[in-house]
């Protein structure tokens, strides 16, 4: 299955809660400085809770049978980190290979499951200052992007995006290799993309510069509230696929810093997420920071 053939043929498609924030707050399996949790597949014990993980989120889209996209821990496993790090391993084809390795323990129902090859902006990603213009993103990202479409994936997407000029370079490189490709912007309480830019001005932007445009768009890492969706234009909502919302209501930088996990009841979260998909067609819906199976179950058992 493709995630154009699942966006067309479904009405709501889940995707996973918080993957690198829940190691985060967790002693068990401690995060790399530079790349997170990219090296969990080589450690058995973080490859285990890893797959135990994903496999929870996994079972809920399995239980109420729509499709779910699995995305790889390859958020920051960028040439330039990996080679900081002295890492000589195709970590990023490793990934998907584990990844098609959780995928395989389902069985036929396996086909439902499509794997996405993650990647994050280059620097800061609450800090659109730090962003890399169109030219200097296309280069960088070339790299990691032709080694996770050469390893297979379903699908790549670019998360945590605070700038439109670093996403449209990673479009550029994203739209040469054929593969789908979405692109997913953090926004502030406004609405706009941390970079100040609003939603309508970026897709018109990114996409009138591509020859294969992206996807979809989607949110991530923000409130659902902060979309304000009755005030997008039509333009905007055509090519918003997926929000993958905190279940706070903090600001990025209150969150970025807080030492305890912070969360709005779990009602308040799922019912914004409902509200988008039923009123204003936002097929994909997950979770990120603070969010957990419970989250992901209370969309699945009123939307699948």
């Amino acid at each position: 299955m493709k995630l154009s053939s699942a966006i067309d043929g479904c009405e709501f498609v889940l995707t996973e809660a918080a993957v690198d924030e829940f190691f985060r707050r967790s002693a068990k399996c401690p995060l790399h400085p530079r790349l997170e949790n990219a090296l969990f597949i080589y450690d058995d014990a973080s490859r285990s809770a890893l797959a135990e993980l994903y496999h929870s989120f996994i079972a809920v889209a399995r239980g109420v049978d729509v499709p779910f996209l699995l995305c790889t821990p390859t958020w920051r496993a960028n040439q330039e980190r990996l080679e900081e790090a002295n890492i000589e391993r195709d970590v990023n084809a490793d990934a998907i290979a584990f990844a098609r390795e959780l995928k395989n323990t389902w069985g036929s129902w396996g086909k439902n499951i499509l794997i996405g090859g993650m990647i994050g902006c280059k620097n800061d990603s609450y800090l659109p200052d730090q962003a890399l213009g169109t030219d200097a993103a296309e280069a960088f990202h070339r790299w990691q992007i032709k080694r996770l479409c050469a390893a297979g994936v379903d699908f790549l997407i670019a998360a945590t995006l605070p700038a439109v000029s670093e996403a449209a370079g990673i479009a550029l490189a994203a739209e040469k290799t054929g593969a789908d490709y979405v692109l997913s912007f953090t926004i502030d309480r406004a609405g706009r993309i941390l970079d100040g830019m609003p939603l309508a001005k970026a897709f018109e932007q990114i996409d009138g510069i591509c020859r294969v445009p992206p996807l979809g768009y989607m949110i991530n890492c923000s409130y659902p509230s902060f979309l304000h969706a009755s005030k997008q234009s039509k333009s905007v909502l055509s090519r918003l696929i997926g929000f993958q919302a905190n279940a706070s209501s903090a600001d990025h930088s209150a969150l970025d810093e807080a030492a305890e996990r912070h969360a709005e009841e779990i009602p308040d979260w799922g019912s914004r997420m409902i509200d988008l998909n039923q009123r204003y067609g936002v097929k994909i819906l997950g979770g990120c920071c603070g969010t957990r199976v419970a989250h992901l179950r209370y969309l699945a058992d009123r939307l699948g």
